[in-house]
């Protein structure tokens, strides 16, 4: 590029105006922290990031086009923004969304971009000449420097209000750099063109107006007489006037190059006006130096021990030091990060709004909120995603409708903050003498709002025609001293209407906010111990209790006790033989137990209760089971529930009553899963009493077979009738019988005493009977007559005894002392004796009175021969 004679442009009003962006951008980005989680951007950030990187890219393109036009290399400029390019491209997809971001990938791209960029404007510095490359230097730093101060503004985590106002400054700031820029960029312009009319040369008497702020280098003017001038903000450079003489002339604000101070004689200089470079401070020997005045990079060049300090404010520094605390010892800080704090609050931009989501809503009903019958849900009318709660009809003339009310938010004591609420509304078409009103109110212990002047409201009118989203805000309303709660109201007043609201926010700063859910912040803070945390709601976070389970069976690393960020509980211990865990989780508590002894078959048991009842089984796992998630064979389980009420399966599901004698867990029972009832080892009777303690039935269950059953009530048995009152019965009045085995089978001898009957009828059917033959009454008859008799009693008789007349069965001799033919005697199904066979007996007697009746008739045939010879 040509070199021409060298016009320089001085950057003074709006050089200032960039050096107080820079300095407030400087003061911002060193005055603000963290806000979000690093790793996380948010929607706040990313609008914010998408403007700023905006800028960047046209910055971007204007140097590019400039390097390129000086023949300067942009590889290194260009590789660097297409990286940074792709990196931000996908971050700002989607700038309604919080997305994850790698801050030390970006760090490095941008460190990369703007270190291809400083070299970049390095070299037009050495190609252009000074006032352009120092006007562009400084747009491109301060423009840098707002873009760096609004992102880090972004991830502020100043509290509140202050990380925005700081934020909004930034912001300011580095809109005015680049206007300050522009401004400069079009003096640039100008200067060229003053310059050029001045290098054509001036005729005698013409006049050039000079507009912008120049130096006139040297040589340019040799000899001068300026008459009745003002100088303003202009550099006259060494020799750049020969020889001038200056007769009644102002020069304001102007700087004189390679002046010599000993060439002053005489007067004062006032530093209030003067801009002192390199002072050296030996020299000062008198007077107060006010702290104001130092602009001092680090403390540490100042070389005096700076004592304590005891006023005054540090405002937009890093603070790096090795411990930190207030001078009552109230909040500590100490090397290694720890905080102790007697009373903490963390707090972030959390919407209290429970459900502000509307999620679960359904008509009239939205889980967290109270409504009118006028309200209804509707997931129709969305804003950005988000649900809508609307109305749609007729409140009545001059009636005020609040036909929702956001769930309320009980403030513990901390009354005196600011509040801000918002939502957004649309008006489907309302009539013209409708009012809409959102409503931040605060409540008593009742849940009642107080009265006016402990809310405020933002209203909409009616058109009589549709209106569009509207943004409706609250802004900083503090808490009166009597409220307990906090919530916001939609109210609808005087007439027919249909509108919704949606997105609503409330939050405990002095300014509204944009929505967001009602997850509230993560709070990253390491390994946080304290005693008590009040008045908080803490969501989305990991829970341990204790250190890490020190065994080896903890192949999983569980604590004593976690609560998982999905809402569970869990309680685990472990040791050589068990590992135990319990948990409240989806509405259900849950125990397992898990052997950690075993060969190929390890025990394993889980109970559940829930809303439907109990569960519990038991099984085994294949192989051990340290994380408490492997499939297991169910061997058996038990069910209790209201529907089904006591369900057992499998042969090791039962039911034991232990009793409560001394001897506690051996003399009650046991059903099994079938149903049936066992005793235990010292088990007497399994009894049944009525509610006032009568005995109805015992059941001997004893081992040694000594208690008896016994019935106390009359009992029926299908139609047999067993009465209390010595009874036995058929309740359908036909014949009882005995018989051996079931109903097929043959009679069944009977064992009794004395027998009283009305009748005795002997079945003697031919139809049962075979090898039937008529007999020799003269051979039963002779046996008959062969039969001892004998009175006697029995052994078990006493005094009072009738004296018993029958045969004998001689049970005792062996040498039979009483006779009774064989025949007649009656033997078990063993061969032993029984007794006297009635039955044969009493027929064998009617042979023999046969016979007899033979004899008599025989006897009489031969009376009535004598007879007839004695008449004859």
């Amino acid at each position: 590029m040509a070199e021409s004679n060298a016009t320089q442009v001085i950057l003074t009003d709006d050089g200032i105006k960039i050096i107080k962006a820079q300095n407030t951008a400087d003061n911002a980005a060193g005055g603000v922290a963290n806000l979000n989680d690093p790793n996380l951007m948010s929607v706040i950030e990313k609008q914010t990031e998408a403007s700023q990187y905006a800028g960047l890219t046209s910055q971007y393109n204007v140097i590019l086009k400039r390097a390129k036009d000086a023949s300067i290399s942009t590889a290194a400029l260009t590789t660097a923004y297409t990286n940074l390019n792709s990196f931000m491209a996908a971050i700002l997809t989607d700038t309604t969304k919080a997305s994850d971001v790698n801050r030390d990938t970006y760090k490095s791209l941008t460190d990369a971009y703007n270190t291809a960029l400083s070299n970049v404007q390095t070299a037009l510095s050495n190609s252009f000449n000074t006032d352009i490359d120092n006007m562009q230097s400084s747009v491109s730093v301060a423009s840098q420097a707002a873009s760096s101060a609004a992102i880090v503004a972004s991830q502020a985590a100043i509290t509140g209000d202050n990380a925005i106002s700081v934020a909004n400054n930034a912001s300011q700031a580095a809109s005015s750099a680049i206007l300050a820029g522009s401004t400069a960029a079009v003096s640039a312009s100008q200067a060229s063109a003053d310059y050029q009319t001045l290098s054509a040369g001036v005729k005698d008497g013409s006049v050039v107006h000079i507009t912008t702020e120049t130096v006139i280098d040297k040589g340019v003017i040799g000899t001068a007489e300026i008459a009745n001038a003002t100088i303003t903000n202009a550099k006259i450079g060494k020799l750049a006037v020969g020889t001038a003489q200056i007769k009644d002339a102002a020069i304001t604000d102007a700087k004189v190059g390679s002046l010599s101070a000993n060439k002053l004689t005489a007067g004062t200089i006032d530093f209030n006006t003067i801009n002192g470079k390199n002072i050296n401070a030996s020299n000062i020997t008198t007077g107060t130096m006010s702290t104001d005045r130092l602009n001092v990079n680090k403390l540490s060049a100042l070389s005096a021990n700076l004592g304590d300090v005891t006023t005054g404010s540090l405002k937009g520094v890093n603070i790096v030091a090795n411990t930190f605390s207030t001078p009552n010892g109230s909040f500590t800080t100490d090397a290694s990060g720890a905080v102790v704090a007697s009373n903490l609050t963390i707090r972030g931009v959390t919407n209290l709004v429970y459900n502000a989501a509307l999620l679960g809503g359904s008509g009239h009903n939205i889980p967290g909120w109270t409504t009118s019958p006028m309200a209804w849900y509707s997931n129709n009318s969305v804003h950005d995603g988000v649900p809508s709660i609307g109305i749609n009809g007729d409140t009545g003339s001059g009636i005020w409708n609040n036909f929702a009310q956001s769930k309320l938010y009980p403030l513990n004591g901390l009354t005196g903050n600011p509040y801000s609420a918002s939502a957004w509304f649309l008006d489907y078409g309302s009539d013209a003498k409708m009012t809409y009103q959102l409503t931040l109110a605060f409540f008593d212990s009742n849940g009642n709002r107080l009265p006016p002047g402990n809310y405020a409201s933002a209203q909409v009118l009616g058109t009589g025609s549709a209106q569009a989203w509207k943004y409706l805000t609250i802004n900083g309303f503090s808490a009166p001293s009597t409220a307990v709660y906090v919530g916001i109201q939609y109210w609808a007043y005087n007439g027919n209407g249909h509108a919704v609201f949606s997105s609503p926010m409330l939050t405990q700063t002095s300014q509204s906010t944009g929505y967001q859910p009602d997850t509230g912040n993560v709070v990253s803070a390491g390994i946080i111990n304290g005693s008590v945390i009040n008045g908080s709601t803490i969501n989305g976070t990991t829970f341990h209790g204790g250190d890490i389970i020190n065994d080896a069976n903890n192949t999983a690393k569980y604590y004593p006790m976690t609560i998982t960020p999905d809402g569970a509980y869990k309680s685990t211990y472990f040791d050589s033989a068990v590992g135990l865990q319990s948990s409240v989780e989806s509405g259900a508590i849950n125990y397992k137990y898990r052997s950690m002894i075993g060969n190929g078959q390890y025990l394993a048991y889980d109970s559940v209760i829930n809303g439907q009842g109990f569960e519990s089984h038991s099984g085994y796992t294949s192989v051990k089971d340290a994380t408490f998630s492997n499939t297991e064979t169910v061997t058996g389980y038990v069910n209790v529930t209201p529907s089904t009420g006591i369900y057992l399966y499998g042969p090791t599901q039962k039911i034991n009553f232990a009793g409560n004698a001394d001897n506690i867990g051996s003399n009650g029972v046991t059903m099994d899963a079938y149903g049936n009832i066992y005793a235990q080892s010292n088990s007497a009777y399994w009894r049944i009493r009525d509610i006032n303690g009568n005995e109805v039935a015992n059941f001997g269950i004893d081992t040694a077979n000594t208690r008896a059953i016994s019935l106390y009530r009359d009992t029926k048995i299908g139609n047999l009738f067993l009465g209390v009152g010595h009874t036995i019965g058929m309740l359908d009045s036909s014949p009882l019988y005995f018989k051996k085995g079931d109903s097929r089978g043959r009679m069944l001898g009977l064992y009794a005493g004395a027998i009283h009957y009305e009748n005795l009828i002997k079945s003697s059917l031919l139809s049962v009977k075979r090898d039937v033959k008529k007999v020799d009454t003269a051979y039963w008859a002779q046996l008959v007559n062969s039969i001892d008799l004998a009175t006697y009693q029995y052994k078990t008789d006493d005094n009072t005894s009738h004296i018993r007349l029958s045969s004998i069965v001689d049970d005792v001799n062996d040498t039979k002392q009483w006779q009774l033919p064989d025949v007649f005697v009656s033997r078990d199904e063993d061969g032993k004796l029984c007794g006297v066979d009635d039955s044969v007996l009493l027929n064998a007697t009617l042979a023999t009175v046969q016979e007899q009746q033979k004899e008599i008739d025989k006897l009489n045939g031969h009376l009535l021969e004598l007879e007839a010879k004695l008449n004859g």
